[in-house]
């Protein structure tokens, strides 16, 4: 049978073990868990044959953790209550990249706003100066009259 293995990949996330097993396409590798490192993916665990490449080319074993689950599950590795301890902790991952994301929004929303507010206080600056100088001239026309 297959090593287990953790997919557990971040502070809030229940450790979870499933089974590495043979690569079931190529036969020539165990099953590795790599964590996504893209944006959109960030975080997320998935399973893979060493040999997959992403474009396409060497084995094309490769599953989300999920899918893994039932892959595993439906090719009897794994039994039912190991399939549900393993959604629970996806639904959990997914929670809290989700709370992750509202708080990189409202990063996002705070860094425009901050934005906005130096740059009209950029403007208000030029706009003082201007002020100043022209102040400036007109008390030196002022002063240049009454000297006359």
């Amino acid at each position: 049978m297959a090593t287990p293995s953790s997919s557990c990949s971040g502070g809030r996330r229940k450790k979870v073990q499933l089974p590495l097993i043979q690569c079931p396409l190529c036969k020539e590798n165990t099953v590795v868990v790599r964590t996504s490192r893209t944006p959109t993916n960030l975080g997320r665990i998935f399973y893979t044959c060493p040999d997959h490449e992403k474009d396409g080319s060497g084995c094309n074993f490769w599953y989300w953790e999920e899918g893994y689950m039932k892959y595993l599950k439906r090719n009897g590795f794994i039994d039912g209550e190991e399939a549900t301890e393993v959604k629970k902790a996806a639904e959990l991952k997914n929670a809290s990249k989700f709370d992750g994301d509202v708080v990189l929004r409202q990063d996002d929303e705070l860094k425009k706003a901050l934005t906005d507010v130096v740059s009209i206080g950029r403007e208000l600056v030029v706009v003082m100066k201007l002020m100043l100088v022209v102040g400036s001239i007109g008390v030196s026309l002022l002063v240049g009259i009454m000297m006359k």
